[in-house]
């Protein structure tokens, strides 16, 4: 039985060398599905054996994408451990631990398993512990493949589990190893990212007021700090990938995110009133341009990009969405005519 991680990647090279080492150490086999990165990301990964790149050319993250790491996982023999990670998730280090290892070498084929994700927040050494969604949050990242599971397929963002449908009636929960997601410690290159995915989001759906706020829903949460509390990082958790040299304490700084570039290309072929009622408009897109512009990039904005937003517009940005953080009574009526 061997031990092998399926990782959909897209220009990760902020964290991704420290992701391969941290998985590197228990694993057998990382499969990374690329989907046309342009930095760094490639060449990283030619740096670890254990590393099998395929490529993926969809343009969104979709269920296409598991079921081709799932084929790709499938040409090692066996009922395989098969887990999956993003590039900005490391377990902590208990995942070493040889019981623990064993206990999952002993599951039966076609179970899951349910690991806790502790999202850092600003911080490498500061995690979300309050009512949000971001806290106590549960989710299978793994299974032990019985070769038939399959997974559905959708046509737009996939927010559906990590893990075949199927094996969710056989769940495994484990209260170590945890799972360190990292997407928050850089604040402004989620903010970024989020934009990102409500872009590609509307850009799939009819321009309506509807689906705009259905998306400025749906991806509010990432923003939402009502009766936030952070707790500190048990060192513990990392030491054994600390004394490995594997840094977990520092991040590149930037200015500039790949999702920028993309956002501002959007921009020049829809115009900037086309998204206004889109809830991105806490980034200087204006700001974001010149960096462009410094660079060379092309197809981008001939014109600055100014705030297209009404007072009404920005009025429910700032004092009506926030009314549906997750804790609050509106939230609630919404998750449960959602339901309906």
């Amino acid at each position: 039985m061997k031990i092998i991680v399926v990782m959909p990647v897209r220009n990760e090279e902020w964290i991704l060398e420290k992701t391969l080492k941290a998985i590197s150490l228990f694993v057998d086999h990382i499969i990374v599905a690329d989907q046309n990165s342009t930095d760094r990301t490639l060449e990283i990964c030619r740096k670890f054996k254990k590393v099998i790149v395929i490529q993926n050319k969809n343009r969104f993250h979709i269920s296409s994408v598991r079921k081709q790491l799932l084929d790709a996982a499938r040409n090692f023999e066996g009922n395989n451990i098969i887990l999956s990670f993003d590039a900005d998730e490391i377990p902590t280090a208990h995942i070493i631990d040889n019981n623990f290892l064993n206990k999952l070498k002993k599951l039966p084929p076609g179970s899951s398993l349910l690991f806790q994700w502790i999202n850092l927040w600003k911080s490498p050494l500061k995690y979300r512990q309050d009512n949000s969604i971001w806290a106590n949050s549960w989710k299978p990242f793994g299974f032990v493949d019985d070769r038939k599971s399959d997974y559905n397929f959708l046509n737009v963002i996939d927010h559906a589990p990590r893990v075949p449908a199927s094996t969710l009636t056989n769940i495994y929960k484990f209260d170590f190893p945890k799972v360190l997601h990292y997407n928050f410690v850089d604040y402004d290159r989620m903010l970024s990212k989020q934009a990102y995915y409500r872009f590609t989001e509307i850009l799939q759906r009819k321009n309506t007021f509807l689906n705009f706020l259905k998306i400025n829903l749906t991806y509010f949460s990432t923003k939402d700090e009502y009766n936030i509390i952070l707790k500190d990082l048990p060192l513990n958790w990392i030491k054994f990938y600390v004394e490995k040299g594997i840094d977990l304490l520092n991040f590149p700084e930037e200015e500039l995110y790949w999702y920028d570039v993309e956002i501002l290309k959007w921009f020049e072929q829809y115009g900037a009133s086309y998204f206004k009622w889109l809830d991105i408009w806490d980034i200087d897109w204006e700001e974001k341009r010149q960096v462009v512009i410094e660079r060379g990039t092309k197809d981008l904005p001939k014109d600055k990009i100014k705030d297209p937003r009404s007072f009404y517009i920005k009025f429910y940005h700032r004092y009506l969405q926030p009314l549906l953080s997750y804790n609050s009574f509106l939230y609630k009526i919404y998750r449960f005519l959602k339901k309906l």
